[in-house]
This record gives structure tokens, sequence and C-alpha cells, in this order.
């Protein structure tokens, strides 16, 4: 690891975020880069940056290898700078990142907070999960995101996150109100509550409350946005959750993202996953029957240690008969340090990489069908500031579907829009505001 000397009246000026992994992962990038600013220091491009930080995660193991490949990247693009390493490799690979000459700084999770006395910059005070202010600003997004709970208290044999992320903390509800009116007042009238493990949100305070006790507090302070919750795990899908949904008449968005892993029972063991193929099932038939045309999403992890094709095939009848239409599959890595690690890995790598696309063509058929089921209905929508094809505004549904609005510049990014869907192009709807003429519609290429 490299030494260079940026003290004295040499302090820098400019500074860069590289960040790969999750959205918590995206919030601590956020977090840390507010503080550079509040510090006087101001955002540049990569290559012009005075100071680096690549926020890694080691979730995967070619996640792992994205991350030291962005770190050469960016000390061969600027020689001068100052890089630091952040985030869950700080913990889970810290001697092989110190062994790295292209690094200057390796930054533990614990000490993300002291960023700016680690280049002895003046500042707020240090923090440990979240910044006196946790209403940070991600830069370039036009909606909230709010991590509101940290680490896992699970051991499952392939996650190393329990490990470089420790137990569950939680931020206390009165900030996480402040902080989601703080930023819808702002203009990003969706926020995301975001975390390593949704689910575990309140259990560590005192008194303890619940993920729904939380939204309850946030539905009973009148704001003027919606709520959108991230991963929550299927026996955490609560009747007393998906009542709140209904109750909140928009506020909470009908949209669940819930970890399958795997639709076999033997590999669901195997991982230490506490639910049953049933019990995802269950979760989602509830979901749907209290929320009308809600968005289910899972995580799917294919050729686990012993996975047979006679556990996939239960894996990817799954997935179709319920048809879940938004999927995140991805191959099995052995992560260093997990019980996995230690089981043989029997599956060869191009089957692994040959389940991924067929769960992901299954995956595109059942979002196709989902979309073809919601035009003629209206949805309130959230315009991005973006312009995609033919000048058309990307936007995002309660539900996770995605609406492509006209480009005639009257959508304000950050805000909600209610939108009449009117057909379908490829992997979106096309919306426009209900009793206007419609326009022509995107090229459909989903034929």
């Amino acid at each position: 690891m490299n030494s260079r000397d940026t003290s004295g009246g040499n302090l820098p000026r400019t500074y860069a975020f590289i960040t790969l992994g999750c959205k918590s992962n995206q919030y601590d990038t956020a977090a840390m880069a507010a503080g550079l600013r509040n510090a006087g220091l101001a955002s540049a491009e990569t290559d012009l940056a005075e100071i680096i930080v690549v926020n890694t995660c080691m979730v995967t193991g070619s996640t792992e290898a994205q991350c030291r490949q962005a770190i050469r990247k960016a000390r061969k693009s600027n020689p001068e700078a100052r890089i630091i390493a952040a985030g869950c490799m700080s913990s889970g690979a810290s001697e092989q990142l110190s062994a790295m000459p292209e690094l200057d700084i390796v930054l533990k999770p614990e000490e993300k907070g002291m960023l700016t006395a680690k280049l002895e910059l003046s500042g707020r005070s240090a923090w440990s999960d979240w910044p006196e202010d946790p209403a940070v600003e991600f830069e370039g997004r036009d909606r909230g995101f709010l991590k509101i709970q940290d680490g896992c208290d699970y051991q499952c044999s392939y996650c190393i996150v329990p490990s470089v992320r420790g137990r569950g903390r939680s931020l206390e509800p009165g900030r996480v109100i402040k902080a989601v009116g703080s930023l819808m007042e702002r203009g990003r009238f969706e926020v995301v509550l975001t975390a390593i493990h949704l689910g575990l949100y309140g259990k560590d305070l005192v008194p303890h409350i619940t993920l729904e006790d939380l939204l309850e507090k946030i539905l009973d302070a009148g704001l003027p946005g919606r709520i959108r919750l991230s991963s929550i795990e299927p026996l955490e899908v609560t009747q007393r959750l998906l009542d709140l949904m209904v109750f909140s008449k928009g506020r909470i968005c009908r949209h669940l993202h819930i970890p399958l892993q795997s639709g076999s029972d033997r590999i669901l063991k195997e991982m230490g996953r506490p639910y049953r193929r049933e019990d995802f099932i269950h979760s989602v038939m509830n979901a749907r029957e209290a929320n009308r045309n809600i968005g289910i999403g899972c995580d799917v992890i294919c050729g686990f240690p012993g996975e047979q094709d006679s556990d996939f095939c239960q894996t990817e009848e799954l997935i179709r008969d319920l048809e879940i239409p938004f999927i995140h599959a991805f191959p099995f890595s052995a992560r260093p340090g997990t019980r996995a690690a230690g089981m043989k890995d029997d599956v060869h790598h191009n089957i692994k990489k040959e389940r991924v696309h067929r769960l992901r063509r299954i995956a595109r058929d059942n979002q196709r069908n989902f979309l073809d089921r919601l035009v003629g209905k209206k949805l309130e929508v959230v315009p991005e500031n973006r312009t995609g094809p033919n000048g058309w505004i990307p936007s995002l549904a309660d539900n996770y579907a995605r609406v492509l609005l006209p480009g005639d510049g009257k959508w304000r990014p950050g805000t909600l829009v209610e939108v009449i869907c009117t057909g379908r192009t490829d992997e979106s709807l096309v919306g426009a505001v209900d009793g206007e003429d419609e326009q022509e519609e995107p090229l459909d290429r989903s034929q």
C-alpha cells in the first residue's frame, strides 16, 4: 500500500466515489460524500479527482474481482490521486487490500464516518452507522434512500455479510421519520427504506419495536410521499404488514422483494435458510390476495453445492408457476470463512450460468405478462431525470413496473404523477395523463 502525502497546505479539493454492491453500500457512499462536501470538497470525475473512494462489496467472487479491478483502473487513470478502499472487503479481505500497491488507505467499516478525519479535513463529528443527519442525498438519484438497519444476526451457510457487517443495528424511529420527511421536503416523494436485514429492524432498540410499528408511525406522521421497502424475508411478510399496505392507499408501495435462493427444501436446508418452499409460496399468495397487482421480486442462487437438476427444476417450476416478474438470479460462488466454502463446489460454472439464463428467460416472460395485465390501469409513478430512446422519460410505478412517459418536458423528477397505461413496449409500459391525447408509442420490440 502506497503512502502519498497530502498533509500540510496541499489539502484535497475534489473527490470521486466508485460504489459496488447493495443499496446499503450506496447509502454509506452518500453519507461519506456528504461529509466530504461539508468539509469543502467538490465532486469530480474519477480521472480528475484528488480523492477516490472505492466502496467495496464481496457478496460474490465476481463482485470482489470487480472491486479489485476498479481500484487498479482508478490508479491507472489517475496516478496522483489518493485512493481509499471502504466497505465489506475492508473487513473480510483487509489483508488482500492492504497488499495492493494502488491503495493508500483501507478504511474499516466502523471507520467510514471518520473519512474526513483520516484525510485531516475539518468537518462534522465522526459517526459509525449513520451520520448526524441521516437524510443524505444520493447524487443523480430522483428517489430518496434511507438505510434504517445494518448488520445481520442470521448465519446462512453461503453468506459472508454477518462477519463483515456485524450484528443487527437499527436507526431510532424518530430519526427515521425526521429523515424521511426531510427527503420528501427536498422533492424526493418516494423514499426507499434499505437495510441489510429489514425484518430485523427494531430488535436491538429499547424498547423493541417492529418494522410494522415503524411503518405505522410513518403513516401517522402524514408525510406527503410514499415508502418503498427493500428486500424482506419470506417469514417476515406478515399479515399486519400486508394490511398496512392496503390501509396506506399507496403510501406504502405495492412491491415486495422476497429472497427465495432456492425452490428445493433440501438445498434451502443446506443453505441454512429458516424457511421452506411452502413458506415462500404462502407469502406470495397472501401478498397477492391482499394487494391487487402487487409487484413481486426474488433472489435466486444457482448452482449451490450439491444442487442437482431435480433441485433446480423445483426452483424453475416455482418461478414459472408463481409468475414472479422481477428476479435477481446469480451463480453461487464460495465466500471465504462461510460454511458453504467448505462444501464441494460440484456444479460446473457453465451449468450455473445456464441455470441463471433459464431463470431470466422465465422472468422476462413473467414480467411481460405482468405488464400486459396493467394496460388500461392507472398507476402513480416517479419520473426520472433522464431521457430514454426517442425522448421518452422513464419512470417507476409503486409496484415496480417501468413506465415510459412522453418527453414533453412537464414531468418533474422525483414527484408523484398519476398516469394511465396505454400499452407495453419491450419490458416497460407506456403511460399518459388520463384524458390527454395519446402520443405515438415507442417501437414495440417485444415480439
